[in-house]
């Protein structure tokens, strides 16, 4: 009986781990034995469960220092337990309640689930007249990665559709952003695909060719490198296929459903077949979409610092096949690769 009693003890303080974690994230009331605690937008730490606090700070650390001495016990050893502690049942989905385990130098945060559906976010960022960064952001929460912006970031949004938009921010904003962005990346997305080219500004020939060419040569070309080119590939087919994907109407010539399907399809092509493939396009506008909105921050981040000859870490920088757009005189593309 007291075994029971016990384990339905831990079941309650499992729960009670994980809806601190989402109230902090979202910097929501909480409410824990009669009191009510003002929760600012907080990523938790799962050490934060056992820390020593003497003189807390905020309401986050009022919350965890009146907190169950048992509970703080019992944390110590269940954040290193791997497949039966609570961040691994958190990771599976206790009660409902889903969280997410991201990296940012040597930290680890957890992050709640605030929507099951994956999304991919397409968008592309302007450098002068000429040159355009492409962005294919697979993104595992969107709710949770705008939460981070909207709230966190506390990014301003534009006065006629309210939505984010990197050209509208003014400089301490976007250098807000470029300071955070080691975090922003695996907070919204668990893949990056990135393009820098000068091949959509004035294309030659017809454009579709030139887009599905520009995606195609991030994956060919460079035989020394076969199986990471094709273990990459197959990756991001996985995250993108069956999937919603919102794209921005920024490619001339082409419909954004029509750029979808080319973009699933050509991630489909593995040794010269195709697998079955479903594009799902999302036919929303960029103020009605958070994964475009998303996708606009991420583009936006990434060209500034090229703009800046800044270095692109954690992104990788993957070979491009240039005999792609040979048909293309005078026109080239690099590209880059992040994957969580």
């Amino acid at each position: 009986m007291k075994r029971v009693r016990r384990r339905q003890e831990e079941n309650g303080w499992a729960k009670l781990f994980l809806a601190i974690i989402r109230a902090a994230y979202l910097g929501d009331k909480f409410q824990h034995n009669n009191s009510t605690y003002n929760l600012k937008p907080t990523l938790v730490n799962p050490y934060d469960f056992s820390r020593r606090i003497i003189n807390p700070s905020n309401d986050y650390y009022k919350l965890l220092a009146s907190l169950d001495s048992h509970f703080k016990d019992l944390a110590r050893t269940e954040v290193y337990r791997r497949n039966t502690g609570w961040i691994a049942q958190g990771l599976k989905g206790y009660h409902g309640q889903r969280i997410r385990r991201i990296k940012h130098d040597k930290e680890i945060y957890l992050i709640p689930v605030l929507s099951n559906n994956s999304s991919v976010g397409i968008d592309t960022s302007s450098i002068g007249q000429k040159t355009s960064v492409i962005a294919f952001c697979f993104i595992p929460d969107a709710e949770a990665a705008y939460t981070y912006l909207e709230r966190h970031l506390l990014l301003p949004k534009t006065h006629n559709h309210a939505e984010f938009k990197w050209i509208k921010l003014n400089r301490d904003y976007k250098a807000k952003i470029l300071e955070n962005f080691n975090l922003l990346l695996p907070l919204c997305c668990n893949a990056l695909l990135i393009i820098e080219t000068d091949a959509i500004v004035s294309p030659v020939g017809k454009f579709e060719n030139t887009f599905k060419n520009l995606i195609e040569g991030c994956f060919s070309g460079y035989e020394r490198e076969v199986n990471k080119r094709t273990a990459l590939k197959r990756t991001m087919f996985q995250l993108a296929n069956n999937v919603p994907i919102h794209c921005d109407k920024d490619f001339p010539h082409l419909p954004s459903d029509k750029a979808v399907k080319l973009f699933v399809q050509t991630l489909a092509k593995q040794n010269g077949w195709y697998e079955r493939y479903t594009p799902l396009y999302a036919p929303l506008a960029s103020h009605e979409s958070k994964p475009i909105q998303i996708a606009d921050i991420i583009a936006g981040t990434i060209r500034t610092k090229i703009q800046q000859n800044e270095a692109l870490d954690p992104l990788i920088p993957l070979p491009f096949d240039k005999r792609k757009i040979a048909s293309c005189p005078g026109k080239s593309a690099k590209a880059f690769y992040w994957i969580a």
